[in-house]
């Protein structure tokens, strides 16, 4: 049988064997693992919580469930951690959890301490999973467990967990749609209390670890191979070369190969191997502009939701050094996985690995990549209102002049004559800049936007340059100050920054409202210029 070492020396053509003779977990070691997860959940179960009371009440495990890979069948030969999610009675809300964790954690690992010769493995190392800010209290319990038949001991990490989603169990993928909506209005309620409650980013995720869970297991067997082929490769040539760094979690990697497939192969379950590594590995190398949700378990239809959401796709790091991909958490919305962390060390250990022969052909081709992008194409509704509507299907990367095309194409509308502009609840409505993207106004989801044709505008005003010409643009009485630089800057190519407007000697103050200075039709502003 031919043997693999080393990721790095095995030909695109060999990485179907690698996986499954280097990678992939045998039997005997997922029956050992499974047998350390039953037994210590019998502990948990059984005797750890035996007369302890909290708020004159006694402490139940109401149930166990696996995290991490070895629930989802992700996990690698010999290297995965059992994560153990105790879902206990003393929890009722966020607020619970976030209080009682800590001294329920401290009682768990006395209580092991003393208790462990009931098990039939013996537990080392046993320590708290601490957070550097001291007002956050510890997330698990952390020991390692001797393996019978290895040298290499099994990592455990038990966690005690609030039962958010109560009676909710993970929809499957086999419910039609309409009960799957039904289920998805009364989510939405859990996840409405969670963006309330105004935890820490991902605080409460394992409270949603079902969910995670279900998201990735029940995917074809080959997009496992590829998730542990990628996860193999991290493991390897990341996190062993820079070890005790912060780095994006491995949940991160999971997601954004997942997201690869979907978009790459329109999630065919037989596809090329070869060929999702390298698309994973470039969408690593060039990371700054991925921006990737889902909406399986949460949505843009709950305004609390919504709103919370679109901020979270919104949100620009204070340092370009610091920019990172937006991956949100298909399970928990407030989860941005991995983000600011070292994502320049690994992209640029995944530039170097497309020039190793595990991204080429024996004869030295190089592996083509899936056509994707870095964000899902969106649908945008094109709104001139009371006249027409169009539905136009447009990717947040492709520049807005596109749009504008596809209505001269068919509304018969002169791009130069088009003025485009978007308003949300508690946003102030601005100009679409044709150079731009909807990406660079944070626009990654379903919109609205309006358009206005200049040449049947009702409302005019006109602009003296400093060289004393004149132009007109339209405006409706709502818009604010700053649109109409916008629309000077779309025209004339002048920087918002550089434009100072004023009516009847009075300087206009981007964000106010024409109607504020009473400006009416056919009225003209001055412009002055800095530069800068």
């Amino acid at each position: 049988m031919e043997t693999f070492t080393d990721l790095y020396d095995t030909p695109a053509e060999k990485l179907d064997a690698f996986v499954a003779h280097a990678l992939q977990p045998d039997k005997e070691w997922k029956d050992e693992v499974k047998d350390v997860f039953e037994r210590i959940a019998g502990f948990f179960q059984e005797q750890c919580f035996q007369d302890y009371i909290i708020r004159d009440k006694p402490v139940k495990v109401m149930k166990v469930v696996k995290g991490g890979s070895f629930s989802k069948g992700v996990e690698l030969k010999h290297t995965s951690d059992v994560d153990m999610l105790l879902f206990l009675s003393c929890f009722s809300s966020y607020e619970d959890h976030h209080k009682l964790r800590g001294p329920v954690i401290e009682f768990m690992r006395e209580k092991l301490e003393k208790c462990q010769e009931s098990i039939a493995y013996a537990i080392i190392n046993i320590s708290e999973q601490k957070s550097s800010n001291r007002s956050v209290p510890p997330r698990s319990l952390n020991f390692d467990v001797h393996s019978k038949k290895r040298k290499k001991p099994i990592h455990v990490d038990v966690l005690p967990v609030f039962d958010a989603l109560g009676e909710e169990n993970p929809p499957s993928r086999e419910e039609n749609y309409s009960d799957l909506d039904s289920r998805l209005t009364v989510q939405q309620k859990v996840y409405e209390k969670l963006i309330k409650n105004r935890g820490g980013p991902g605080e409460f995720t394992p409270s949603f670890s079902e969910l995670q869970r279900s998201f990735v297991k029940h995917r074809p067997a080959k997009l496992k191979s590829l998730l542990q082929l990628v996860k193999h490769w991290y493991r390897e040539y990341v996190k062993n070369k820079y070890p005790g760094k912060h780095y994006p979690p491995k949940y991160a990697l999971e997601l954004l190969t997942i997201y690869a497939w979907e978009t790459g192969t329109e999630k065919a379950e037989d596809f090329s191997l070869a060929e999702g590594f390298v698309t994973v590995m470039k969408l690593l190398r060039d990371y700054k502009n991925i921006c990737i949700y889902w909406t399986d378990y949460y949505n843009f239809k709950n305004q609390v939701v919504g709103r919370f959401v679109k901020r979270q796709l919104k949100q620009i790091p204070p340092t370009e050094k610091k920019k990172g991909p937006v991956i949100l958490d298909p399970a928990d919305p407030t989860n941005k996985v991995g983000y600011q962390c070292r994502w320049h060390e690994v992209a640029k250990e995944a530039s170097y690995c497309l020039s190793q022969a595990c991204s080429q052909m024996k004869d030295g081709r190089y592996i083509s990549s899936w056509n994707i992008k870095e964000a899902r194409n969106i649908w945008v509704t094109l709104k001139c209102p009371g006249l027409w509507k169009l539905n136009y299907y447009v990717n947040p990367y492709d520049p807005i002049q596109e749009m504008k095309k596809e209505i001269e194409r068919v509304k018969n509308i002169p791009i130069s004559d088009q003025r485009l502009s978007f308003k949300e609840p508690r946003i102030k409505p601005k100009v679409l800049m044709g150079h731009s993207t909807l990406a660079n106004y944070g626009i990654f989801y379903q919109i609205q936007i309006q358009v206005l044709d200049i040449s049947s505008a009702r409302c005019k005003i006109h602009v003296k340059f400093p060289n004393d010409t004149y132009q007109t643009y339209p405006f409706e009485k709502k818009d604010t100050v700053l649109m109409v630089k916008q629309q000077i800057e779309e025209q004339e190519r002048l920087p918002i920054m550089g434009q100072h407007l004023s009516f009847q000697g009075q300087r206009l103050r981007g964000r106010k409202s024409l109607r504020v200075y009473g400006i009416e039709d056919g009225d003209t502003l001055e412009l002055e210029l800095t530069r800068r």
